[in-house]
């Protein structure tokens, strides 16, 4: 079997990807603080934030910014933009000591980065959103608008 096939049996939904697997691999293996083994959770769905939720916000501060910001300042406004929507477990420490939700947040950055949607060419530090991020921004403005009609 491949490592990859062995890898993806680790998932918890279709949005994960391998280095989400990857880092709940890790997690699991050191121990490490908020993992929930699928055979320790009894059942229980992973209530961690879904990283893609983190997308549209993320673009919507950068898009409120001016199109650019520091990543620190776009993370601590999540906090506010993202209340009421993190679980005890979002909130907990990792090793490092930062809170799983700013990780998983800097983790949707990379995404987005992969995407196209965040630029891999901004000054270290400095998350700016792409033509295309701002193309997916108003998408979803859209689609928003449409449902709420």
């Amino acid at each position: 079997m491949r490592t990859r096939e062995r890898l993806f049996r680790h998932a918890k939904s279709f949005d994960d990807d391998i280095e989400t697997v990857i880092e709940r691999v890790l997690d699991e293996i050191e121990g490490g603080e908020g993992y929930v083994s699928p055979a320790a959770a009894d059942g229980l769905p992973n209530d961690l934030l879904a990283e893609d939720a983190y997308w549209l916000p993320i673009l919507e501060l950068l898009d409120e910014a001016g199109g650019n910001d520091k990543g620190s300042a776009v993370i601590d406004a999540l906090e506010n933009r993202l209340t009421g929507k993190f679980s005890a477990s979002d909130h907990r420490r990792l090793k490092t000591g930062e809170t799983r939700w700013r990780n998983r947040a800097r983790f949707a950055r990379l995404r987005m980065k992969e995407k196209g949607l965040i630029s891999a060419d901004s000054p270290r530090g400095i998350w700016e959103m792409t033509p295309a991020g701002a193309a997916f921004l108003h998408e979803q403005r859209d689609r928003s608008e449409k449902a709420t009609r």
